[in-house]
């Protein structure tokens, strides 16, 4: 069985449609959503959902929300996915075939995004590279139980956590990309300016590779 563990914060805007992306696989699955929070309606969209499983957290921050789910996870594959954004279909089956092969530890899926840009097509194109430089959270992360519980999850730094734990996994074993894209939520590109994020992504990932504190980029990335 496939647990999907789904952070969320304030996401009444999205949640339902990653919710109704999941519920239509037909691969054996469970769904476990780790509120940190909210204060709009996402827990109550949530519980109109009778199949998922709802934890809320009084302490915010997405690696410990993760971390919380995976503990309530049943599972033994674990695929960690952000509220805003949804499964293509059949991606479940693509994830059990992905994690049968030999060696494989971990994956994720490439991107796409709900917008209808060229330049997001352009920078979507980026993430069929199978590197950590282009490869982040949005994209879906999934890993082996045993191999989550081995490595002690994710780090407990502010940002960066999806490209920390990679460095750690692709150690261990065959880090794969699935050769289907999730679509994610562009809202962040169009609210400050496609090339102003992309620019700021870049860099911030560039400078934490370089050795620059988690924390201190947490400042530029709100």
């Amino acid at each position: 069985m496939i647990s999907i563990i789904i952070p969320t914060l304030n996401e009444e805007k999205t949640i339902a449609n990653c919710l109704i992306s999941i519920r239509d696989q037909p691969e054996s699955h469970e769904i476990v959503v780790v509120d940190g929070g909210s204060t709009d309606n996402t827990a109550a969209i949530v519980r109109g959902f009778s199949e998922v499983k709802l934890l809320r957290m009084i302490e915010k921050g997405r690696w410990r929300q993760m971390n919380r789910g995976a503990m309530a996870a049943e599972g033994q594959i674990l695929l960690f996915l952000h509220a805003d954004t949804q499964l293509p279909e059949g991606g479940l089956g693509k994830i059990k075939a992905q994690m049968a092969q030999t060696r494989v530890v971990a994956g994720s899926f490439s991107l796409s995004f709900d917008h209808a840009s060229p330049l997001l097509r352009l920078f979507a194109r980026f993430s069929r590279i199978n590197l950590s430089l282009f490869t982040y959270g949005d994209q879906g992360l999934f890993v082996t139980r045993r191999t989550f519980q081995y490595i002690g999850g994710f780090a407990e730094i502010p940002l960066m956590e999806d490209v920390e734990i990679q460095k750690r996994l692709r150690r261990l074993g065959r880090f794969v990309k699935v050769d289907q894209s999730v679509v994610t939520s562009s809202r962040r590109f169009l609210s400050s300016g496609i090339v102003r994020q992309q620019l700021l992504n870049t860099g911030l990932v560039l400078l934490y590779h370089a050795g620059v504190s988690p924390y201190r980029l947490k400042r530029y990335y709100p």
